[in-house]
């Protein structure tokens, strides 16, 4: 892992700018580098890939946790891009404000983390200990869930890895030797089951984006990335089906095992699309009436904006057709 540019990211709502600016000085006199937003993001740079880049290149992600930056929108995007991205053990959530409940959202990324509170961390020497501790042991914990090795486990892994890499050059040696075309297409099965794997794995963690900003505070304008997010995972397992669809007969079918687990995929996808779907409708309809009584320009609007929103989810002719009639008047 290369040398990160900050010891810390600070995510933080402006509303507790006090509290964060106490911090940047105790981290300053601690040594400590930090990246803070505190001025905005320059104009014409892109906001979300400068906050993106800044959590990768900190080793710490420090949350400022309070019921300000529970409801800042731009607090709860840097703590799902960092609960992705990230250790568990160099994440730090630090409650501020002595909140005691948290959105389920942040609970759900959040809720087996070590939160620390300002009463028994307080800002300076207990809370710079602490930060310390997790620049120290950078790769330890766990990344959106998924468990990931310590420097021991990995030295493990490597020793492991290269005794399985020899393996593979004897292996490798010897099927050149022989031809055996056979070992050919077992080894290339091999390799197409794992990514038959990571692909239904991708489409589950799509699933899990979709979900976490259908339980954000802005989950009605949060839409269209809902939908894109599940479009994406049934595109993912539409090219696990093609995959799969190479070894239908043959010896190593027993490989692409999840045909159980993609269909509950499809079926949870779907049933979200059309909820999605039947609710915008809902609204559609209910503007649309509502104008052909008052003739109202702005639910004419209305019913078009949500008529846009269903039809990006999927096609229907009524809605089609009821758009078209809208655009005319």
């Amino acid at each position: 892992m290369g040398k990160k540019v900050y010891d810390v990211f600070i995510s933080y709502s402006r509303k507790d700018l006090k509290v964060a600016q106490q911090i940047c000085a105790a981290l300053t006199d601690a040594g400590l580098t930090y990246f803070i937003d505190q001025k905005g993001i320059e104009a014409g740079q892109n906001f979300p890939q400068v906050l993106a880049e800044a959590i990768d290149d900190s080793t710490v992600f420090l949350f400022l946790a309070s019921q300000n930056s529970f409801q800042s929108k731009f607090t709860r995007g840097e703590v799902t891009y960092a609960f992705n991205h990230k250790h568990s053990g160099t994440i730090i959530p630090y409650i501020i404000d002595g909140s005691d409940v948290m959105p389920g959202d942040l609970e759900l990324m959040l809720g087996n983390f070590n939160w620390r509170r300002i009463e028994q961390y307080p800002i300076g020497a207990p809370l710079i200990e602490d930060i310390r501790k997790a620049i120290a042991n950078p790769e330890e914990g766990t990344v959106g869930g998924r468990v990931v090795a310590s420097q021991k486990k990995k030295k493990v892994m490597l020793w492991s890895a290269i005794s399985v890499i020899a393996l593979l050059l004897v292996a490798v040696a010897i099927l050149s030797l022989s031809g055996n075309k056979d070992k050919q297409i077992t080894n290339t099965a091999i390799a197409e089951a794992a990514s038959y794997e990571g692909i239904i794995s991708s489409a589950d963690s799509l699933i899990r984006q979709a979900e976490l900003l259908k339980n954000g505070p802005n989950y009605i304008e949060t839409t269209d990335d809902q939908t894109t997010f599940l479009k994406n995972a049934i595109a993912a397992l539409d090219s696990s089906d093609r995959l799969k669809q190479r070894f239908v007969g043959s010896e190593h079918i027993g490989m692409f095992n999840k045909d159980e687990r993609v269909a509950q995929l499809r079926n949870t996808i779907n049933a979200k699309l059309d909820s999605m779907f039947n609710a915008w409708k809902g609204y559609a309809m209910d503007s649309y009436n509502l104008y052909k009584v008052t003739h109202s320009k702005s639910e004419a609007r209305n019913a078009v904006e949500c008529i846009e929103h269903a039809l990006f989810i999927k096609p229907n002719a009524e809605l089609e057709t009821i758009k078209t009639n809208l655009d005319q008047q």
